[in-house]
């Protein structure tokens, strides 16, 4: 099968490997190529007449989010192709679409930021385009490069903590494996929450890991909505457990890493050795 992934950033990189893995032939739109694996075919999003005939025919991952002014930019520019296209379309959008609470895949989206709301209309525009899209709604992804150890052993060893604030995530390899397998299966679901399940503050995980590799203590902050950014505090005051009824239902897979400290413990443990 043929598969396009648009956008070449971090998640890219990991959907990429995982569909070579399973035998795809694969190629990455992206506005800024870098061509970082021969197996793989890179195409400039501006090149008109190349993307839409990809976009015509072959199965889609769209990792790109909205701009600045809300606008999904692969819709704007290329919706009549992609309403043509008879394929899977799969949209990476984020769990910041639900209200708070505990959501599962039919909780009705009611954002409670502006940032939930441009994932939101980002979400229409793909299914006015096609109404076949599925939509991953997805956690914080966290992984090799990514994850809050890297300023940690920086020497910045402040933690933000607010009560009854924890943070629903994925591991990157898990995002992956879920997205390309999915696609693979016969399932018709239109929309997957993607989450571990494990439910722990960054406080808990860093201090666990601190603990077994004897680094320093965590220098805890209390939240305070005044010496944050705008993007931090649409994480902070928002207070949600994210749930599946579809994965580990009937979509079986067995998680990498359900387990967030052992799994941050391991990431460190590699950077240590590096």
């Amino acid at each position: 099968m043929e598969l396009t992934i648009l956008g070449n950033g971090y998640t890219s990189k990991y959907l990429s490997e995982k569909a070579l893995e399973k035998g795809f032939l694969v190629t990455i739109i992206s506005r800024n190529i870098k061509e970082s694996n021969s197996q793989i075919k890179y195409v400039n999003f501006f090149d008109d007449n190349k993307v839409s005939k990809i976009l015509q025919k072959e199965c889609i991952i769209s990792t790109i989010p909205p701009d600045k002014d809300g606008l999904d930019p692969v819709v704007a520019r290329y919706g009549k192709s992609i309403a043509l296209n008879k394929n899977k379309i799969n949209y990476l959008s984020a769990t910041s679409v639900y209200p708070n609470g505990t959501v599962y895949e039919d909780t009705e989206p009611n954002p409670n930021n502006h940032r939930g709301q441009i994932r939101l209309n980002a979400e229409k525009s793909w299914i006015n385009a096609n109404i076949e899209t599925v939509l991953y709604r997805v956690t914080g992804i966290y992984g090799p490069s990514r994850n809050p150890i890297e300023r940690y052993l920086n020497n910045n060893n402040k933690i933000i903590v607010k009560e009854n604030y924890l943070p629903n995530r994925i591991h990157v390899e898990d995002l992956a494996e879920i997205i390309i397998n999915f696609i693979i299966s016969n399932h018709k679901d239109k929309i997957i929450n993607i989450s571990d399940q494990d439910l722990v503050s960054n406080l808990d995980a860093i201090t666990y890991v601190s603990k077994k590799l004897d680094l320093p203590k965590p220098n805890i902050i209390e939240y305070n909505p005044n010496e944050v950014s705008e993007m931090a505090k649409s994480f902070y005051e928002t207070s949600r457990i994210v749930k599946s009824n579809i994965i580990g239902h009937h979509f079986k897979y067995l998680y990498k890493y359900p387990d967030y400290k052992i799994a941050l413990l391991e990431l460190t443990k590699k950077i240590i050795n590096k």
